[in-house]
């Protein structure tokens, strides 16, 4: 059965406490704003400091879960004072609690979802975790095989994703950007110093990849990123155009640029070659 939206259903999830200043904030006009949204309502509320709160209250299978950027000190899965002022002003308000599209139209379960940006995905995994804090221990086990394969087929798999990621990177350079001559307070700048200061940020974001895995005790995946690494510089080796920045890199590319990477490794109990 769906949940019934009035006052007893907020009522329901929600403590005595938060109920009685939810209804004062109510009573004092402290919701200034309220919109449907899929499966809830979103809106603004005032806290005694006059500060608006961003709250949204959403009805997942049989529960109200709520998410509130205020300072709120609720149990999990109850709603805070400023979540039932808003569901209350919803309620008063007749406002739907399962809004469609905006064209009318029907969309496939997930449709929405895939759409979305890398980041926006982010977004929505933050606001899941807020709102369901029992699925958080799910979630970091699926980010951990993420970053930490199990298997030698899935580590080999990243080592090779990973050389492929940064022989591209390190061809797309522009040589275009290639900063040389004189600059006033840093003197003179050749091509090869110009070289190497577009090629390190490309390394330098591995090697923070490396140092992160590391730090969880994923050394079997931090191993695999550092080889790739390797990999990728020596698949540059030589290989490239007159017109690619690689030219005026210098030779032995994995030795000249692969050294931190070595010495992270290293110190993990991992001798990379």
């Amino acid at each position: 059965m769906a949940v019934v939206m009035n006052n007893e259903t907020v009522h329901a999830f929600a403590d005595d406490t938060e109920v009685t200043e939810g209804r004062i904030l109510l009573a004092d006009g402290a919701v200034i704003g309220a919109e449907s949204e899929p499966r809830g309502i979103s809106g603004l509320v005032r806290d005694g400091s006059g500060t608006a709160r961003d709250v949204r209250v959403q009805v997942v299978g049989r529960d109200l879960t709520a998410e509130c950027d205020g300072p709120c000190a609720r149990e999990p899965g109850r709603l805070c004072r400023h979540a039932v002022a808003l569901a209350l002003h919803a309620v008063a308000r007749c406002l739907p609690w399962h809004a469609g599209p905006a064209d009318g139209t029907r969309r496939v379960p997930g449709e929405v979802l895939d759409a979305l940006t890398t980041l926006e995905k982010a977004a929505v995994l933050d606001r899941l975790l807020a709102a369901r804090p029992e699925l958080r221990t799910d979630a970091d086990e699926l980010a951990a095989r993420l970053l930490a394969p199990r298997t030698r087929a899935g580590l080999a798999a990243l080592r090779d994703r990973t050389a492929a990621e940064a022989e591209q990177a390190l061809r797309a350079l522009d040589i275009d950007h290639l900063s040389t001559g004189h600059r006033p307070g840093f003197g003179y700048t050749d091509v090869y110093e110009a070289a190497h200061r577009l090629i390190e940020p490309v390394i330098e974001q591995y090697e923070t990849d490396v140092r992160r895995r590391l730090e969880l005790g994923m050394t079997d995946a931090a191993e695999a990123v550092g080889l790739g690494v390797l990999d990728g510089l020596d698949a540059c080796e030589g290989d490239y155009g007159g017109d690619e920045v690689l030219c005026y890199a210098g030779e032995d590319l994995a030795e000249t640029y692969g050294h931190t990477i070595r010495e992270l490794m290293r110190t993990a109990g991992r001798a990379v070659d």
